[in-house]
């Protein structure tokens, strides 16, 4: 009985071929098939399909080639693309980040890659040895594992092209990978190998048992290398042009001066206010307020042409005290470092965050120190 072929990936037409050669070199016999995500476009986007037997070699290799087994002396090394990544869950939330990527993308001129990633049950259930016992379902799971991320994949590029308008779709190169495994382990890994100049995730996705936001969100928030923009389900769509104040929070931590210089950049092509606040106990006002002109003359100093606005938030409540800034001054943007991991885990902390107002309604940029 001849072997059936099984599909191991989808990925962008020059990386799929190159990925290709890697696993004829291995002995892995491969096939490419083209595929059409928008009806009356040149294909861009390949499906790798390899023999069943094959696949305990070709994840490996798969790993290896998307940046999984990149070692930390080397995560650092890789030069920025000019590149935007976008993990899609085909949630609403989902769709929303993935609208307000588009919009950055043209405004950066950076290419877009969409990301969508499914368990596959051969490979993320059944124990490979040097004996391998058919199961007569795998097939058929493996097939349907296989057809309903394409299906959904293609819904959700077709939904977003329409709704973004073609001539803006048309304006941006965009790049598709479809793979199974797990979301926060290949967008991680992919960010690593590639360092894209920006993540945009959406949260509060339905698409996963316990939300995306405690999950696949949060590990991305933690560990990536780069930027993460996080966009709530509830937050108030609007274009990137829309976004006026920004709001940066800070500890007068050294690692803010980095932070703030990779948001500067960001938001270069864009006209907005960035405000630095830190939230202190009124009897150290002094001494904060003291640190806060300190930080203004810095800022202002290496960026004359930006206006910086620092503030001092008394408060005993870190939270609370942010929270009642954002409501009070239409703050359309936090940021954050990622190295305040208490703040961001009492943030996103399910018993607290659901019934805080700017937790589900204010986006979020993550910037990795």
């Amino acid at each position: 009985m001849e072997e059936k072929l099984v599909t191991l990936v989808v990925l962008p037409y020059s990386k799929a071929h190159i990925f290709k050669m890697m696993l004829e070199e291995k002995g892995v016999n491969c096939e490419l098939e083209d595929i059409y995500l928008i009806q009356g476009e040149t294909s861009a986007t390949v499906r790798i399909k390899i023999l069943e037997k094959d696949i305990p070699r070709a994840v490996h290799e798969l790993e290896e080639f998307l940046g999984a087994k990149v070692s930390i002396a080397t995560q650092e090394e890789s030069s920025s693309l000019k590149q935007i990544l976008v993990p899609v869950d085909f949630s609403e939330a989902s769709k929303k980040a993935a609208r307000l990527a588009v919009d950055i993308a043209t405004h950066l001129k950076a290419d877009l890659v969409f990301m969508h990633s499914f368990i596959n049950p051969i490979i993320h259930s059944v124990p490979y040895s040097d004996i391998y016992a058919f199961d007569s379902s795998t097939l058929f799971k493996i097939e349907h594992a296989e057809k309903t991320a394409n299906e959904d994949f293609q819904t959700f590029i077709q939904e977003l092209s329409t709704e973004v308008g073609d001539e803006v779709w048309k304006s941006v190169e965009t790049y598709y990978i479809i793979k199974s495994g797990y979301p926060e382990e290949d967008i991680l890994a992919y960010a690593r190998k590639n360092r894209p100049l920006l993540i945009v995730v959406g949260s509060g996705g339905d698409n996963y048992p316990h939300g995306i936001v405690g999950s696949v969100t949060a590990d991305i928030m933690y560990n990536a290398n780069v930027p993460v923009l996080v966009i709530p389900k509830n937050a108030p769509e609007k274009k990137v042009t829309a976004f006026n104040n920004v709001l940066y929070a800070t500890n007068f931590d050294e690692k803010d001066f980095v932070a703030i210089d990779k948001l500067l950049d960001l938001l270069q092509p864009f006209e907005m206010q960035l405000t630095c606040v830190h939230v202190g106990q009124p009897r150290q006002n002094g001494w904060d307020l003291a640190r806060l002109e300190g930080m203004r003359e810095v800022l202002q100093k290496k960026y004359e042409k930006r206006n910086f606005n620092c503030q001092l938030l008394e408060g005993n409540d870190v939270l609370n005290s942010i929270e009642e800034y954002i409501k009070n001054s239409e703050v359309d943007l936090l940021s954050l470092t990622s190295h305040k991991r208490n703040m961001i885990s009492r943030l996103f902390n399910p018993s607290i965050a659901r019934e805080m107002v700017f937790h589900s309604n204010t986006p979020l940029l993550i910037f990795h120190a």
